[in-house]
């Protein structure tokens, strides 16, 4: 597990990258969840349940750690992330860079892992799961080049990169690549965010 990460008490930001370096949208859980995207507010997050085989749409975690709903209201820090440690304990914290990123690699797959927002790693801000070499990797961002074009989010109120794939046009094609700008992940007013949504 030799990969550029460090806990989450280590993150240093860099507001001047914000709309091309959000760390979120791991290749792997675009494929396992392959066709299905998150509309609802109250369930954002497009996720993989490994015991049910089968993926949701769920609330943001630290909307709901242990009875505690986090808010990131800072200018300077507007982004709500969460990592989990080697036991599998959530933390959440306020970063400068947009944040997306699911249970299924972080808590599941990866706990203990997250890749370093430095500048000398603003490359790869994504943390993944290689199935192949059975290991956690930081890789790009997808939507960092997507036949030649880097996607970035300019509008504020959807700041936000999220990438996902949709099945193919024609039996056999490749999948269709999504690159998409999404609101904040702020937590909703009458919900907390608690379960999962079927999709």
């Amino acid at each position: 597990r030799n990969v550029a990460m460090v806990s989450a008490v280590a993150l240093v930001a860099l507001a001047g990258l914000l709309a091309e370096r959000g760390a979120g949208s791991a290749l792997h859980l675009a494929k396992l969840c392959r066709g299905q995207v998150c509309k609802d507010p109250r369930f954002p997050i497009l996720d993989y349940v490994a015991a049910e085989s089968r993926c949701i749409c769920r609330g943001h975690p630290c909307w709901d750690d242990a009875g505690t709903v986090h808010r990131c209201e800072s200018q300077e820090y507007p982004y709500l992330k969460f990592v989990f440690d080697d036991a599998r304990r959530l933390s959440c914290e306020c970063s400068s860079s947009p944040f997306y990123g699911t249970l299924h690699i972080s808590k599941d797959l990866c706990p203990g892992f997250f890749c370093e927002d430095t500048q000398e790693n603003a490359e790869y801000p994504v943390l993944d799961w290689d199935p192949a070499a059975e290991q956690c990797i930081c890789r790009p961002h997808p939507c960092a080049d997507i036949a030649g074009f880097r996607h970035v989010c300019t509008n504020p109120d959807f700041p936000i990169l999220r990438y996902r794939e949709d099945l193919p046009e024609r039996e056999g094609d490749a999948p269709v690549q999504v690159c998409e700008c999404v609101a904040k992940l702020d937590p909703p007013e009458s919900n907390t965010g608690r379960g999962g949504n079927e999709l």
